[in-house]
């Protein structure tokens, strides 16, 4: 048990009076629900919801050499991004592993912005400060504290920022953004989310998010928790930090190959061992299952096949309201990972089957362009 402090982000207050029931997270105190989880999953998922991602970090890259610093930083395809897209990123070290997965924002011409998840952020600026120390003519900045961020998210997203923002905002295509009014509330918005549904993460002066906040949800967004951040996640297949990936896992083992861009001429980090692993193959490889039987699996239950072998361990699991079963994710060993292939959960001592799923494990409601 830790004496530290939890932080709190620019919109602690409005989620208590809202309802919130708060719970820490990655160091932070935030809201885990408000109404309940399922309701606000099936509010996302049919409607529009709102989420406060202000504990997210926010760091700049900016300089003469920001473009070839982040090339080298990352194993992603940075030249690529034109200004106004973004693109998302594992962030690894020279074994491969993943010291965080982050999204990339364009805003200008060496103008970079990266947003990291929560729990890593103290660990992303050392690590990223300390290469950039290397490079000449690279500023890197923490914004953090400057800036509040809500995600709006659902069927409902498109219109109702657009009822606040003009249709610029509805323009504005998938892994895009761009800087635009809100509200009366200068901000920037950004085509993405977390949830697998059409919506837009906006991002704002730490001292105006409360304001944006109210806007919203005089719209008609409904207040969100973590708690259906999770669901709706597990329901998409959506990697979470801490859960299916960490500083031993690699982007390949987690399904994130399409992240790579494993032959630019760039050098970076972990690109000899990400290519080794690749050419080697057997690796064990994330995978979404769901339950034959009634039961929810959660993360660190052992896997087995159906001669009683360890295969795997649960690293997410939950009940999705969606399907009205149990779901999850897992990383199983070579030979159980076909889809259709039938393994056991070990819950607390009872074996119960399970069938690896094809993901996402719900239709996408992301509007590509």
């Amino acid at each position: 048990m830790t004496n530290e402090r939890l932080q709190r982000t620019p919109l602690y207050e409005v989620a208590v009076a809202e309802g919130g029931r708060m719970a820490p997270f990655g160091g932070w105190e935030m809201p885990v629900q408000f109404e309940g989880i399922r309701s606000e999953h099936w509010a996302v998922r049919r409607e529009v919801g709102l989420f406060d991602i202000s504990h997210m970090g926010r760091i700049a890259v900016s300089g003469e050499h920001g473009l070839a610093f982040l090339d080298s930083l990352l194993p992603a395809r940075i030249r690529e991004l034109t200004i106004g897209q973004m693109l998302y990123a594992p962030l690894c070290n020279e074994q491969g592993g993943c010291v965080d997965d982050l999204v990339v924002y364009q805003l200008a011409q060496q103008e970079y912005l990266l947003v990291v998840n929560a729990s890593r952020k103290a660990i992303d600026w050392q690590w990223i400060t300390a290469r950039a120390a290397e490079w000449s003519d690279v500023k890197i900045e923490d914004l953090s504290d400057e800036k509040g961020m809500v995600a709006v998210q659902g069927p409902r997203a498109a219109a109702l920022v657009e009822s606040l923002a003009g249709p610029a905002s509805v323009s504005l295509g998938y892994y895009r953004c761009a800087m635009m009014e809100i509200a009366g509330i200068r901000a920037l918005l950004s085509r993405n989310g977390y949830t697998g549904e059409d919506g837009f993460e906006i991002m704002c002066s730490a001292d105006q998010v409360a304001a944006l906040w109210a806007k919203l949800r005089a719209a008609g967004a409904q207040p969100c928790g973590l708690g259906a951040r999770d669901t709706l996640r597990l329901e998409m297949g959506f990697c979470l930090y801490g859960r299916e990936l960490d500083e031993q896992t690699t982007p390949l083992e987690a399904g994130l190959a399409w992240t790579l861009d494993l032959e630019k001429e760039a050098n970076f980090v972990g690109d000899e061992a990400l290519r080794a692993q690749r050419a080697a193959g057997g690796y064990h490889r994330l995978r979404g299952f769901h339950m034959l039987e009634r039961g929810i699996p959660r993360s660190d239950y052992p896997i087995f096949d159906q001669r009683g072998e360890p295969v795997g361990t649960v690293t997410s699991g939950t009940h999705s309201p969606v399907l009205g079963e149990g779901i999850g994710l897992a990383y199983l060993q070579r030979g159980a990972q076909k889809i259709g292939t039938q393994v056991y959960i070990d819950m607390k001592g009872k074996r119960q089957p399970a069938e690896v799923a094809k993901l996402p494990f719900v239709p996408s409601g992301i509007k590509k362009d």
